[in-house]
């Protein structure tokens, strides 16, 4: 499911206008982050660490609303759930989608 977010009234609206001009109005962040817990935690589960930390990443993620903001046709829309993809390495040096 998921609705459109009203603009009138939202604080970034304003960001939204100048930033949506752009061909690619997106941005991304990298961060240092302790997995020593996480990596421990999943090793004792018997569970590959990417699983772990990608669901766990998703999991935090859903319970921000903005995280969960699609632009969709010069709309913004807010999702009640986003789901993950991530990119697989394959043995003969080429790269699949999952």
């Amino acid at each position: 499911m998921k609705q459109i977010l009203d603009l009138n009234g939202w604080a970034r609206k304003e960001h939204f206008h100048f930033f949506k001009q752009f061909d690619e109005p997106f941005f991304g962040v990298t961060v240092n982050i302790d997995c020593t817990l996480a990596y421990a935690s999943a090793k004792a589960k018997g569970i590959p660490f990417f699983l772990y930390y990608l669901h766990k990443s998703l999991t935090a993620a859903n319970q921000i609303a903005a995280f969960r903001y699609r632009i969709v046709e010069d709309q913004v829309w807010i999702y009640d759930k986003v789901d993950v993809s991530s990119t697989v390495d394959r043995p003969d040096g080429t790269f699949g989608f999952s």
